[in-house]
């Protein structure tokens, strides 16, 4: 073989490489991505699920309450109880839309006046200009 035919083909192999590389860091790239959006739906199930649990005691509070205006004996139904889980289930739904920004790779804008979605790496509000933390 020649040496014009050695550089092209060590040009191609070269390319090759670097295109390989390349798929495999976009293949990997694009599986995290899956991962993340798989964690994010089963967050939103959670989610969901809470606040289906506590639509619920919403309405279980709210026959104590009709119960209590008729007159009738609700001391024993549990309504501390009932209001106590439903702050709790608040506080977890917090947790996991924290947990879902995180895997979103965004974060929430602090001015009351804003609370847009803004990119992780973001050190200002792109909306309204408020440093973020």
């Amino acid at each position: 073989m020649d040496d014009k035919v050695k550089d092209i083909i060590r040009k191609v192999k070269s390319t090759a490489t670097a295109a390989g590389y390349a798929a495999g860091k976009t293949a990997e790239a694009a599986s995290r991505r899956a991962s993340e959006m798989v964690e994010v739906t089963k967050l939103n199930l959670q989610v969901f699920d809470l606040n289906t649990e506590i639509s619920m005691l919403h309405k279980e509070i709210g026959e104590i309450v009709y119960r209590a205006h008729k007159g009738e004996d609700t001391d024993g139904l549990g309504l501390e109880e009932k209001l106590a889980l439903i702050d709790e289930k608040f506080s977890e739904i917090d947790v996991m839309k924290g947990r879902m920004e995180n895997l979103k790779r965004t974060k929430k804008c602090i001015s009351p006046d804003c609370g847009k979605i803004c990119a992780k790496e973001d050190r200002f509000c792109a909306h309204c200009g408020s440093p973020l933390e």
